[in-house]
């Protein structure tokens, strides 16, 4: 069939601008897991220090039906700058866990013997005499040695996260080292944070334990902004109908 003269001319035109187009390619920043089901992975969220600032998630979580994990330094509760008793019972009273993160913020590694002691076992029985269950606890920095370990275990703590390392076998190794993935800083976009849980699937699983300070806009290194973390708040509450779990973390170690 011979075609007129205009139309061939049309799918010539056509025909060439296809050939030269670019090829478009999908962002290197895209998560990487591919049929948007998970079937390994756990999600804990948790907050470090007690920021007054930490108080803005509270509504944020409920509605997307998550709940997190706060540790808490019982030593600066209702002083400038942390939130009060009030706001940790309303945390705690929407299902979110309460956590030790010692009595003064104190390296472990630098104390000993009863000052040791007293950072961790004080901490503990401070929260306790809020009416928490308190079973989990975070080493101030990530740092920690045996001897810390050991007082935290006394202290009647279940399990105690460090930083770095992350994601986590299930079960742990250890349930007195649990490694974190890197703070979540100021230029942790949206992307990375979900490309923690993702990639985890994508490797087989595992447990993907953030660790979040300040939440507020321009506050520092160790923050991020309220939008961006509204953002990923919502990512995992849909994706949780896909097979994600969110959990705290003494709901993951169970004890």
């Amino acid at each position: 069939m011979k075609l007129p003269h205009k139309l061939l001319t049309l799918l010539i035109f056509i025909l060439v601008g296809c050939r030269n187009a670019p090829v478009v390619a999908l962002p290197s920043s895209a998560p990487t897991q591919k049929n948007g089901v998970f079937k390994n992975t756990v999600v804990s969220l948790t907050f470090d220090d007690g920021d007054a600032d930490n108080y803005s998630v509270r509504a944020i979580l409920a509605k997307n039906n998550l709940r997190a994990t706060f540790y808490i330094i019982s030593g600066l509760t209702g002083s400038a700058g942390y939130m009060t008793a009030q706001q940790l019972r309303d945390l705690y009273g929407d299902g979110n866990e309460i956590g030790g993160h010692t009595l003064n913020h104190v390296n472990l590694t630098t104390v000993r013997g009863a000052t040791l002691k007293r950072e961790v076992c004080q901490n503990r029985m401070d929260l306790l005499a809020y009416g928490f269950r308190v079973t989990s606890f975070a080493y101030p920095f990530g740092h920690y040695n045996e001897e810390a370990k050991q007082v935290v275990k006394d202290c009647g703590y279940s399990n105690a996260r460090a930083v770095m390392g992350g994601p986590v076998a299930i079960p742990p190794a250890d349930v007195y080292a649990l490694p974190a993935m890197p703070y979540i800083v100021k230029d942790a976009s949206f992307l990375k944070m979900t490309r923690y849980a993702t990639q985890t699937e994508d490797g087989g699983g595992g447990w993907v334990i953030f660790v979040f300070h300040h939440v507020c806009d321009n506050c520092g290194h160790y923050a991020t902004d309220l939008k961006t973390f509204t953002r990923f708040a919502q990512w995992l509450g849909e994706r949780q109908t896909n097979g994600l779990v969110v959990k705290t973390v003494g709901e993951v170690i169970g004890k």
